[in-house]
C-alpha cells in the first residue's frame, strides 16, 4: 500500500507501543499496536480496532484514578459522555461558563462535581471500585500514565 502523504513509499506494517495523544491526553499508551509507517516521509498510521471499546476502557480508567480529575480528563468523559459544552452544563446543574473554566484549569472542579461526573460516566450506577474518602485531593493535578493493550478484541489497560 503506498503512503497516503508522499505517494511514494510503500507504507510497513510493524507492532509497537503507541502514544495515543488523538484521544486529547497525553498520558496515553497503546501496548504492542499494529502501525503502518512510510520509510520515506515518516508517516506513522496507527491500526487501531475497536476504537469505541478503547475510549469506554479508558473513560472507567480515569474514573477509576485517585485524585482529582485534570482538564484534559474532564474534556475527554464529557466527549466520552457525547455531551457539548451546554450539554454538560445542563446535566452538572452549573452554567457553560464554570464548564470552560473546569475545561480550561482556570478553576480547579470540586470534589461534589467530581463525584457527579465519574457517577454520569457509569450511567449513575454507584462507583464501587475505589473509596471515594480517600481520593488524594491535591492542588496540583498529575497525569497518571495510561497504557492499554488489546486482549482477546477487548481493550484493557496493560501491566
Amino acid at each position: 500500500m503506498k503512503c497516503p502523504r508522499c505517494k511514494t513509499g510503500e507504507l510497513v506494517e510493524m507492532q509497537e507501543n503507541y502514544h495515543y495523544r488523538e484521544c486529547g491526553l497525553d498520558n496515553v499508551t497503546l501496548v504492542g499496536l499494529t502501525l503502518r509507517k512510510c520509510p520515506d516521509c515518516g508517516n506513522l498510521m496507527p491500526l487501531i480496532p475497536s476504537i469505541e471499546g478503547l475510549h469506554d476502557s479508558l473513560a472507567r480508567a480515569i474514573i477509576s484514578k485517585d485524585g482529582a480529575l485534570s482538564p484534559a480528563e474532564i474534556v475527554f468523559l464529557r466527549k466520552s459522555l457525547g455531551w457539548s459544552g451546554t450539554d454538560f452544563a445542563r446535566n452538572m446543574h452549573c452554567d457553560r461558563a464554570q464548564i470552560s473554566k473546569w475545561e480550561h484549569g482556570t478553576v480547579a472542579m470540586s470534589k461534589p462535581y467530581d463525584l457527579l461526573l465519574r457517577e454520569m460516566v457509569v450511567s449513575g450506577k454507584k462507583i464501587t471500585d475505589y473509596h471515594r474518602t480517600d481520593l488524594n485531593w491535591k492542588k496540583e493535578v498529575q497525569s497518571h500514565p495510561f497504557r492499554f493493550q488489546l486482549q482477546k478484541k477487548v481493550w484493557k489497560e496493560a501491566a
